[in-house]
């Protein structure tokens, strides 16, 4: 990975993780290590860009799943509140219709009460 590239936070994040990798592989590359086993400066370099380019691969991964479950989040919310509605809203024809029916009954027996004729008292013999 070029130095300098990304933001400038990108940059010295990669920049920090590449200085600690050095200090790691200078030690492994003491004379306790020495031999076969040392690492070449070019393939301690490449090593580093590997690692450095899977971790921005991590985190433009990392990046994209946290903006899909942001968004289906959303989405659920959404829906949620449009199920919401819905009900609410069957709920409250529901209620409409039964009052309607509650009047009709209201208004029947209203009108039986003034239509029914008054009982005559009863003539004593």
């Amino acid at each position: 990975m070029p130095k300098g590239s990304g933001t400038s936070a990108e940059g010295s994040v990669t920049e920090a993780l590449r200085a600690a990798i050095e200090r790691t592989l200078a030690v492994a590359g003491k004379p306790a290590r020495a031999g076969s086993a040392a690492l070449r400066p070019e393939r301690a370099t490449q090593l580093l860009d590997e690692v450095a380019r899977r971790g921005q691969q991590a985190r433009e991964e990392l990046g994209r799943r946290g903006q899909d479950a942001r968004q289906g989040l959303a989405r659920r919310g959404s829906e949620a509140g449009a199920g919401l509605a819905r009900r609410g809203q069957e709920a409250r024809e529901e209620l409409a219709e039964r009052l309607e029916a509650l009047e009709r009954r209201l208004a029947r027996l209203e009108d039986a009460l003034r239509t029914k004729p008054k009982p005559k008292p009863k003539a004593e013999d």
